[in-house]
């Protein structure tokens, strides 16, 4: 277990202390104070290797980030890239929007989570028959309404890359075996285990409102690209969020949250895209960034920091344990000098999304946080909002606040 390092110094003070307080309140013979003397002196070495050992520690981790992100903007490089031979513009799994393109890039799937909706576009010959085209989409359609979070990493060329290569280049990564989680599944259908009947239905039932658009592909010559759209049910989001209740009430628990928090969260961060990716990089529904809530995060869960993987992120319920770490980590060590809880509250919801440093710079201009509590102590918890909702360094902050203070409410 790696030690905190300001945990060592404050041991390294106590024992000088106590060293010089031995020499002043008692008298000792010399064979006395030499054995005293060296007993103390080893003991301050001891303290002073730990602290050495902590500081190559958290060198090694930030060296190891930084090759994490080379390799992500690497094969992020290197797969649009491919991406771009075959389609006009390289679409890609974001926070709200999970993409899978086929092995061959010929045909496509997009979920828009926020939207509530799919597309599943196919790059095909000119004069291809309507039906035969038909069936493809009916079979890709049936694909992606059965398709799990396990599958979606393995075909996922980029994540698969990005990990490999993790692996191999750290030795102080966390990884994990992604579960069988719905992807749609539940939303579509209600069952995470559905009959061959019931997805048939299910499929038939999305294709009758379905809007067909055919244009030439610029990108590969003598064919067209059909794309269908189709509208998820306007439950959606409730039902993919009803699918976590479990997790995020354990969660919740077990670091004194607001499981409503929790849920507003995910909603605001990902819609409940369990694939969500964002170019930081960020993982999963809570979009843990490695570098920073995954370190702080994996600190409190496993004693030291790791560097948290895309599978080990891809994994839902992975990924709310250390985003609930987190949340109780800028609640009740970050931001604990705010002293009236709903001021708290909207500190917590700006900093998961910006980090304690920015907040406090909403209030006094710079980063310490002990000293914009002062004026924060003096506020109503309404002021606190109104002037995050000004003074915010950025745009997206400002909303995310609004957004999940909003959303709490449908989660009570």
């Amino acid at each position: 277990m790696k030690t905190n390092n300001l945990g060592i110094q404050i041991r390294f003070l106590l024992l000088v202390l106590i060293m010089a307080f031995s020499l002043v309140s008692s008298p000792v013979r010399s064979d006395e104070f030499e054995d005293m003397k060296a007993d103390m002196t080893a003991d301050m070495e001891g303290v002073q290797n730990e602290m050495n050992d902590f500081d190559a520690y958290r060198k090694e981790i930030n060296d190891e980030f930084e090759t994490y992100k080379k390799i992500v903007d690497q094969e992020f490089t290197k797969y649009r890239d491919e991406v771009l031979k075959y389609w006009d513009k390289p679409e890609m799994t974001d926070k709200k929007i999970f993409v899978e393109y086929s092995p061959d890039m010929k045909s496509k799937k997009v979920v828009d989570f926020e939207k509530g909706q799919i597309e599943i576009s196919v790059i095909t010959p000119k004069g291809t028959k309507d039906s035969d085209i038909q069936k493809d989409i009916t079979k890709k359609l049936e694909d992606l309404v059965t398709e799990d979070s396990a599958k979606a990493f393995k075909r996922d060329t980029f994540a698969q890359n990005v990990e490999n290569r993790i692996v191999k280049a750290s030795k102080n990564v966390k990884t994990a075996v992604v579960k069988k989680v719905p992807v749609i599944t539940d939303i579509v259908i209600g069952t995470a285990a559905p009959t061959v009947k019931q997805v048939e239905k299910a499929v038939q039932d999305l294709k009758k409102d379905a809007k067909i658009t055919t244009q030439p592909s610029s990108k590969v010559k003598g064919s067209d690209v059909v794309t269908v759209t189709i509208k998820l049910p306007k439950d959606a989001v409730s039902k993919k969020a009803h699918s976590y209740i479990e997790p995020v009430k354990a969660n919740a628990s077990k670091r004194k949250i607001d499981p409503s928090l929790i849920f507003a969260v995910m909603q605001t961060e990902s819609a409940f895209n369990p694939m969500a990716r964002s170019y930081v990089p960020a993982y999963g529904l809570m979009q843990i960034v490695p570098k920073s809530a995954g370190l702080d995060a994996s600190k409190l869960v496993f004693g030291e920091e790791k560097l948290l993987s895309p599978s080990y992120l891809y994994d839902g319920e992975n990924n709310i344990v250390m985003g609930s770490a987190y949340l109780y980590i800028l609640n009740d060590r970050y931001l604990k000098s705010i002293k009236n809880d709903q001021s708290r509250l909207y500190c917590v919801i700006a900093a998961y999304n910006t980090g304690a440093g920015n907040v406090a710079r909403a209030f006094t201009g710079k980063t310490n946080i002990n000293k914009a509590a002062v004026k924060i102590n003096q506020m109503t918890p309404d002021q606190v909002y109104n002037k995050l909702i000004k003074q915010l360094p950025h745009d997206e902050t400002k909303n995310y606040v609004k957004n999940v203070s909003k959303r709490m409410d449908l989660y009570k």
